[in-house]
């Protein structure tokens, strides 16, 4: 008896690069994640800058609160009037 040989079907082209559509997609995700990535950096930047004049800002009251409380002794301020009230609770 003979060999039987059956067909087979023919082999699936196997991709070897992505589709231009696969291509244009990738590359918009990926651009859109290095925007994003920067955005980020500018906002830590802009929060740094935040944090440092709010610090400044801070050093500014405390030595404010040093100077009233050597002019005006230990006393509670109204901040709404200027008045000083009761520092007895």
């Amino acid at each position: 008896m003979g060999k039987t040989y059956k067909k087979s079907a023919p082999k699936a082209k196997v991709a070897t690069e992505l589709t231009k559509e696969e291509l244009e997609t990738l590359q918009t995700i990926i651009q859109k994640l290095n925007n994003g990535s920067a955005q980020i950096g500018s906002l830590e930047i802009q929060k740094a800058s935040v944090i440092s004049s709010v610090r400044l800002v801070q050093q500014d009251l405390a030595n404010f609160q040093d100077g009233m409380k050597e002019k005006y002794g230990n006393v509670k301020i109204n901040m709404q009037t200027g008045k000083f009230e009761s520092n007895i609770e």
